[in-house]
């Protein structure tokens, strides 16, 4: 069973930390991490004043590669190509988590992860603790603990749910597609379009149309 753990970091507990040591003041959030061999390579955005991310040198860094994909006035959109030095990155990979959402300041960062089971989360305690990589876990929930019954939902379908919202499928613009939602919760791109549509459907009719508890009881 699916469980999502949410933890913080230090600055410097997550390699794009070394960033705000160049400029303090922005914001970084990453969009997704895609596995790709021993390595991760993450997409994400420097949001404030991002004109110098070019310009980083990633000599004494823990990335082997920044690259900066396009610009707007709010920010820049990078793609980064971390080192193989153990640090948090490599230990989600190797638990298969999905990093649902992930930002960070010079304050620290704030990590939303989706592990498999409960046999990685305590696989992810153990890396972390022997990596010396100190977090703090802000709360633990598994899948079946959320509220399904207040709209009828079935469990695919909360968990199709809960998967595009915390992944950003449903902002403007998205986050992520349809397909890579699909790929995500392992099964087709119709069967995932299907599932969010009826969760919708009865989340609609649940809270637009909910039964009068009143009808029984006298007016006046």
């Amino acid at each position: 069973m699916n469980v999502v753990v949410e933890f913080r970091l230090p600055a410097d507990g997550f390699a794009l930390g070394e960033l705000f040591s160049h400029r303090p003041d922005v914001r970084i959030e990453l969009e997704r991490i895609v596995p790709t061999g021993e390595k991760a390579m993450p997409y994400f955005w420097v949001i404030g004043d991002a004109t110098f991310v070019a310009d980083v040198s990633v000599e004494g860094l823990s990335v082997d590669s920044i690259d900066v994909l396009s610009e707007t006035e709010h920010g820049a959109l990078c793609r980064g190509v971390w080192s193989a030095d153990g640090g948090i990155d490599e230990i989600l990979t190797a638990q298969e988590a999905t990093v649902l959402h992930a930002e960070g300041n010079r304050d620290g960062w704030l990590f939303r992860v989706r592990f498999p089971d409960h046999e990685a989360t305590s696989q992810f305690r153990e890396s972390c603790d022997e990596a010396s990589i100190s977090y703090e876990v802000r709360r633990i929930y598994p899948v079946s603990e959320l509220p399904m019954k207040r709209y009828d939902l079935t469990e695919e379908q909360r968990e199709a749910l809960v998967t595009a919202f915390e992944s950003g499928y449903f902002r403007v613009p998205r986050d992520i597609s349809l397909s890579e939602l699909a790929e995500t919760l392992d099964i087709s791109p119709q069967a995932t379009s299907g599932r969010l549509r009826r969760g919708l459907d009865r989340m609609l009719d649940s809270a637009l149309f909910p039964p009068n508890k009143s009808t029984n009881q006298s007016e006046g």
